[in-house]
């Protein structure tokens, strides 16, 4: 067996595994524990039902309730009719097959609703008396279930889809970060490293942040939309200095009127204030001030002009790509206070 996997598992995976392990562990054993309790049958469906709709998050944990929900009534409703109108010899084939194909060729389209399978399934092999008490036990069972793990989502060490879509923020931010000090030296040396790695890591990072944005509940989903927005515009961003240093043969930045320690300056502002961003560190008005001095200073120098026609086009290039980067970060920091 291979367990190299393991190395790769971050402190947040490990930390949400964990968290989801005790939530539903505890659903689970409540769930059963409170259906004897109060004497409710199908305990089997109920237990599963408070197990499966716990997610890491509050916000996806209400969207799984509300699909296991709807779909249980999709599914008790179809067994229902075919358990009804079919003959009961004949009855059990063809509920399976009718039901399961109606309610598989559904989720297709809406595949949270496939959990209706087990509703559908449930009531086709029940006995021909009881399918109107079964349709409302196994109701009942799952309504509860799902009742349960809703209530431990809130009190058991809860986490909320806004706070998990900023995390995914700050670690997009950082592979933004390392893409920039990668680019930055692909500038000034003719041999250009690679971000290939970085690049994957910022596009896994910033989905999974869409996706999380999709189930907050509570919260104000616009500005966290704005907030991936910015990210994904600062990283673009880059991308001009990436371009940058493809077409660059040599040290784009080294030379008169002091380019290099310009360059060198204002990039390294820049990588301080993404970094804060990434580590939920501190950025103040300050910081942005210095960091446009420094933009205007190196436009100044990059703007005199050279003989090389080509440097000076890239060295303008280079400085429309640093700009860009500026006003990405200016959003970022408006769009941070705002949360």
């Amino acid at each position: 067996m291979n367990i190299n996997f393991i190395k790769d598992i971050s402190k947040g995976e490990a930390k949400d595994a964990f968290r989801l392990a005790i939530q539903s562990a505890l659903a689970g054993a409540i769930c059963y524990y409170l259906m004897v309790l109060l004497g409710i049958s199908e305990r089997f469906v109920g237990v599963l039902s408070a197990i499966l709709v716990i997610e890491p998050s509050i916000g996806n944990t209400f969207q799984q309730a509300k699909g296991r929900i709807l779909s249980t009534i999709v599914g008790i409703i179809i067994g229902f009719v075919f358990v009804a109108l079919i003959p009961w010899d004949l009855g059990v084939i063809l509920s399976l097959l009718l039901s399961l194909f109606i309610i598989n060729g559904i989720a297709s389209f809406r595949p949270e609703w496939r959990y209706g399978v087990v509703a559908a399934v449930a009531l086709a092999l029940g006995s021909e008396g009881d399918a109107y008490d079964l349709a409302l036990n196994r109701l009942l069972s799952i309504g509860f279930g799902v009742a349960v793990g809703i209530l431990i989502s809130l009190i058991v060490w809860p986490d909320t889809s806004e706070n998990r879509t900023i995390r995914y923020i700050r670690k997009a931010l950082k592979n933004t970060c390392d893409r920039f000090r990668i680019e930055f030296g692909n500038t000034r040396d003719e041999k250009n490293e690679k971000t290939t790695k970085v690049n994957n890591n910022f596009s896994t990072n910033i989905n999974q942040a869409k996706n999380t944005a999709e189930s907050i509940t509570f919260n104000d989903k616009k500005s966290i939309l704005q907030l991936i927005e910015s990210t994904e515009r600062l990283y673009n961003s880059i991308t001009i200095i990436q371009r940058v240093a493809d077409k660059s043969n040599s040290n784009i930045t080294n030379g008169e009127a002091g380019i290099e320690k310009n360059s060198e300056k204002v990039t390294e502002k820049a990588w301080e204030i993404i970094e804060s961003f990434s580590k939920k560190e501190k950025v103040t008005e300050k910081d942005l001030s210095k960091f446009s001095e420094l933009i205007d200073t190196t436009k100044s120098n990059i703007q005199i002009k050279v003989d090389d026609k080509e440097l000076s086009l890239l060295r303008n290039t280079f400085m429309f790509g640093l700009i860009e980067i500026e006003d990405s970060i200016q959003q970022l920091y408006k769009n941070f206070k705002e949360q």
